[in-house]
C-alpha cells in the first residue's frame, strides 16, 4: 500500500446479536460500505470495521432461556451477521467481537488507566435500568405510565435496581463536551442531532456514568475487583480501537487511528448519545484521538411506524434477497434513503427505484448508445472538438454532475450524490432526443461526435455507480471494453479514441 495515501477508517455500530436481523442493520452497514468504496476510488488507504457487541445481561438471559453456554450462543448469533454480509457481498477489513482476547486486553488496560487517573470511583447506583437496551435512564427522561417507567425511545419497561457500581466522572466533562460541540460544528453529520443532544443532555451537568454491574457475570471482569463486570457501553465503544490493536500499540492503531487522516463512525440516531457524548469524553479523558465525524442516520419506518418486535413489522434483510439481486437492494438503501431524516420503507419502493433509475434511465441510455455505435461504426469512436451548443452543454453537464457527485459524497449526502448521477443520465437521454443521431447515418462525422460524448457520459455514470454496484458496473465496463473505471479519467474526453466498443447485453432487465 502506498505510504503517501491518506488514510480513512470507517465503522458501523457493533450490533447486538440477541435479536433478529433487520433492515436497520443493512442500512448502516451498506452506507459504510458504499462510503468505503468511494474513498478507495478517491485513492485513500481505507479500513472498514463492523462486528458484534456480545456481552451483557440480555445475552446471559437469552442463553439461559435456550439452555446454551453464553459463548456458544453469541457464536451462533454472530454467525448470522457474518453470513448476512457474505450474501449481500459486503466485504470488511475487521469484524470486531467484544469476546475476542485482544478486546478484553484493551478494556482491562482502559479501566486500569481510568482508575490510575482517578477518573472512576466506586459507589452505589439506584435508579431505572433497561435490560433490553443495556441502558440506565434518569427518571426525568423516562416515560411514566400505569405506575411503571418505560424507555423514552424503545418503550421497553424499566426496572428499579440498586447495586454497587464503579462510576465514570462524566459530570466533570460537561463543559468540555459543550465547548467541543461549539468548536466542531461539523463533528456530527446532521445539525438536528447536535441540537437534540445539546438540549436533552448538555443543558445541565451530565450525570456520572455507571460503568460496571455486579448482577450478572457475562462480560469482562475488573481485574482488581472481579465481581464487577465492565458495563456494556464502556466495553462496546472501545471496540473501535481494540480491533486496531490499541492495547498492543499495533501498527494498524498507529496508522489508522492515532496518526490517521479521517475516522468516521456510522450510527443510528438512537445511539448518538453514546457515540457523540460519552465516546469523545472517554477518549479525551485518556488523551486519545477523537474521531473526525459521527454520521448519524435516521430510522427506517414502515406503514406501522418505527420497526419493533412488538408491532410485528421488523423486516428481515434475508427476505429481500428472495426477490432482488443484492446490488439492487444496496442501490436502493444508498441512493433513496436520506441520512438526515427518517425513511419510510416498503419493498415495492426497491422495484420502483430499479425500474425508474436503472432500467428506464441508465439501461435505456446504454442500449440506445451501444446499438448506434455498432450499427454505424466498425472502428473506435474518436473525440473531436465541437462548437455545437448542445454538445458543449452536455459535456458541461458531465463535468458538473460529476463535481456535484464528489461534493455530496464528501459531505456524506450519499442519496444526493446518486441523484446527481441519475440527473446526468436523464440529460444524456435528452441529448439523444434533441440531436436525433439515428437520422445521421449519412453524416458520420457529426454522428461520431455525438456518440463519443455519449460514451464519455456512460463512463462517468458507471464510475459513479461503481461504489454501490460494482458487479453491474463491471458488466458496463466490459461493454465499454475498458480495464478499469477511474475518477481521474471522467473528464478526459479522448479515452475511447483507441477502443472498440463491445456489443451490449441488457444490463438491467425489466422486472
Amino acid at each position: 500500500m502506498n505510504k503517501n495515501k491518506k488514510t480513512f477508517y470507517i465503522t458501523t455500530p457493533i450490533y447486538y446479536p440477541s435479536g433478529s436481523l433487520h433492515i436497520g442493520h443493512l442500512f448502516s452497514t451498506n452506507l459504510a460500505w458504499v462510503i468505503k468504496n468511494y474513498k478507495i476510488k478517491r485513492n485513500y488507504d481505507v479500513k472498514f470495521l463492523t462486528g458484534s457487541d456480545e456481552h451483557g445481561q440480555k445475552i446471559e438471559k437469552k442463553a439461559k432461556e435456550l439452555n446454551m453456554e453464553n459463548k456458544d450462543y453469541v457464536d451462533m448469533q454472530t454467525n448470522k451477521f457474518i453470513d448476512l454480509w457474505k450474501l449481500y457481498q459486503i466485504d470488511y477489513d475487521f469484524f470486531s467481537r467484544t469476546t475476542n482476547l485482544e478486546h478484553r486486553e484493551c478494556i482491562i488496560k482502559i479501566f486500569n488507566d481510568m482508575l490510575e487517573k482517578k477518573l472512576i470511583y466506586k459507589s452505589l447506583y439506584k435508579g431505572l435500568y433497561s435490560i433490553e437496551d443495556e441502558e440506565f435512564i434518569p427518571e426525568t427522561q423516562a416515560i411514566k405510565k400505569d405506575n411503571n417507567f418505560y424507555h423514552p425511545i424503545s418503550n421497553h419497561q424499566l426496572e428499579v435496581i440498586e447495586e454497587e457500581s464503579y462510576f465514570f466522572k462524566m459530570k466533570n466533562f460537561t463543559k468540555w463536551i459543550s465547548d467541543f460541540f461549539d468548536n466542531n460544528p461539523n463533528f456530527i453529520v446532521g445539525q438536528k442531532i447536535t441540537k437534540e443532544l445539546k438540549n436533552n443532555f448538555l443543558e445541565h451537568d451530565l450525570n456520572d456514568l455507571s460503568i460496571t454491574r455486579i448482577s450478572f457475570s457475562w462480560g469482562i471482569p475488573v481485574p482488581s475487583d472481579p465481581k464487577h463486570i465492565v458495563y456494556v457501553w464502556l466495553d462496546a465503544l472501545f471496540n473501535y480501537i481494540s480491533a486496531l490493536g490499541y492495547a498492543q500499540n499495533d501498527t494498524n492503531y498507529i496508522k489508522y487511528w492515532k496518526e490517521g487522516n479521517e475516522i468516521i463512525h456510522v450510527v443510528g440516531k438512537e445511539i448518538t448519545r453514546f457515540h457523540c457524548i460519552y465516546w469523545p469524553i472517554f477518549l479525551h479523558s485518556l488523551n486519545l484521538r477523537i474521531p473526525s465525524k459521527i454520521l448519524a442516520h435516521g430510522w427506517i419506518i414502515t406503514s406501522e411506524g418505527k420497526m419493533s418486535k412488538s408491532k410485528g413489522n421488523v423486516i428481515n434483510p434475508l427476505d429481500l434477497l428472495k426477490d432482488f439481486d443484492p446490488e439492487i437492494i444496496k442501490y436502493y438503501f444508498a441512493a433513496k434513503m436520506s441520512i438526515e431524516n427518517d425513511n419510510v420503507f416498503d419493498k415495492k419502493f426497491i422495484l420502483q427505484a430499479y425500474n425508474a433509475d436503472l432500467v428506464n434511465t441508465i439501461g435505456n441510455l446504454i442500449s440506445r448508445t451501444i446499438t448506434m455505435v455498432h450499427k454505424n461504426f466498425s472502428q473506435s469512436i474518436k473525440f473531436k472538438q465541437t462548437n455545437d451548443e448542445q454538445d458543449l452543454f452536455i459535456i458541461a453537464s458531465i463535468n458538473n454532475h460529476f463535481d456535484l457527485y464528489i461534493k455530496y459524497f464528501d459531505q456524506y449526502n450519499i442519496n444526493l450524490a446518486f441523484d446527481a448521477m441519475i440527473e446526468l443520465a436523464r440529460d444524456l437521454n435528452k441529448y439523444i432526443d434533441l440531436t436525433t443521431p439515428w437520422k445521421l447515418t449519412n453524416d458520420l462525422s457529426r454522428l461520431e461526435i455525438i456518440l463519443n460524448i455519449l460514451l464519455n457520459g456512460i463512463y462517468a455514470i458507471t464510475a459513479m455507480l461503481e461504489p454501490v454496484m460494482p458487479n453491474y458496473s463491471k458488466k458496463i465496463q466490459n461493454i465499454l471494453n475498458i480495464s478499469s473505471l477511474s475518477f481521474e479519467e471522467v473528464k478526459k474526453m479522448e479515452k475511447f479514441d483507441q477502443i472498440l466498443i463491445n456489443k451490449s447485453d441488457i444490463i438491467f432487465p425489466r422486472k
